[in-house]
């Protein structure tokens, strides 16, 4: 009886681990991402703060690093094709003769630019963000941090880096809804959308990340606003500049900006028989957003949608203005279609 009644107790047990949500971003041992008595301090208690984890070897060929049960991407290394989605802050990085035009500059990564670009091209004072307000201000002397108001991860509502992203590796991230930090794509607050296990590194055109659009400008979760919260001029949202910044789809207005988060069956004259129909296969190169992403788009037609990381990079890439391609080899009638610009300006291709 008493050996039934303790495998009693232990199924019960198993059974109750099994519905309680125990899936964590990080799995592994405390000792892989903190030191309990660092010969120098870091916030968190972190092994070299986002750069201890997250650029851990950068003199290294290893995109993402595995100990144990961590599986770390890294922002910041030497591997030959080995970019993930979010680019490489190598091309940026001091001491590896770096081209500041080619990436962010995020401090401890880079030095600061110098006027103009010291402040993000296209800054509005005071936009919406998810949770609150951003910065109304952008002082001269302000780098771009990983996280928090001056950067990208995390709550921007709240200024530490660290604080801002607090408890977000230990959340339960099964789904992405955005109401968290944790639960938010990338660790980009309030954004949505579908996470590829090896943050794309060889990404195929049906096993992808899902970039999450939204054409009617009336939501905060798409990637592109994540990216106009810093750069407002380039996102018709009306949180930020407006559908006058950029141009309008509807009326023979010019655009004045590339458009983001706006669909092929917008552009003036109609989808069908123009420039963009011939985009029908998912291009890595050139990817579009979705309303409702999977990560597993294969087909492309007029209600994709054109986002920013359509042609940029988030990190940096080899190229500048963290562009996916270089934009010097795009040519009109004499370049390659379905490569860079050509993917979607099809028609401009041979």
């Amino acid at each position: 009886m008493r050996k039934v009644f303790l495998i009693a107790i232990l199924f019960f047990i198993i059974c109750d681990a099994m519905s309680t949500p125990l899936y964590a971003r990080v799995k592994g041992k405390c000792r892989d991402c903190h030191n309990m008595h660092a010969a120098e301090p870091f916030p968190a208690l972190t092994r070299g703060g986002c750069l201890g984890c997250h650029g851990r070897e950068p003199d290294g060929i290893r995109n993402i690093i595995t100990e144990g049960k961590v599986r770390t991407p890294q922002v910041l290394h030497h591997m030959i094709d080995g970019d993930l989605a979010g680019g490489n802050f190598y091309y940026v990085a001091d001491g590896y003769n770096p081209d500041y035009s080619k990436g962010h500059n995020v401090a401890g990564i880079s030095l600061q630019e110098p006027p103009p670009m010291n402040i993000p091209p296209g800054f509005l004072k005071g936009v919406t963000v998810p949770g609150g307000t951003g910065p109304t201000e952008w002082p001269q002397q302000q780098q771009l941090t990983c996280a928090g108001t001056w950067g990208c991860h995390g709550n921007r509502t709240i200024e530490d880096p660290y604080k801002s992203i607090k408890g977000a590796h230990h959340a339960d991230d099964r789904i992405i809804e955005g109401e968290t930090v944790g639960d938010s794509y990338r660790f980009l607050y309030g954004i949505k959308g579908k996470e590829h296990k090896d943050w794309e590194y060889q990404a195929t055109i049906d096993n992808h990340n899902g970039y999450k659009g939204d054409i009617s400008h009336s939501t905060m979760d798409t990637i592109s606003y994540l990216c106009s919260e810093c750069h407002g001029k380039f996102h018709a949202h009306p949180n930020l500049g407006g559908a006058g910044e950029v141009g309008y789809a509807y009326n023979s207005s010019p655009w004045i900006r590339h458009p983001t988060d706006i669909a092929f069956s917008s552009v003036l004259g109609g989808y069908t028989g123009s420039e963009y129909q011939n985009y029908i296969s998912y291009s890595l190169e050139a990817p579009v957003a979705y309303i409702q992403p999977t990560g597993g788009e294969e087909v492309v037609n007029m209600e994709s949608i054109v986002m920013c990381l359509s042609c940029h990079r988030a990190h940096a890439s080899p190229y500048p203005d963290l562009l996916r391609w270089d934009y010097d080899k795009m040519v009109v009638e004499s370049g390659v279609q379905g490569t860079g610009c050509l993917t979607c300006h099809s028609r401009k291709g041979r």
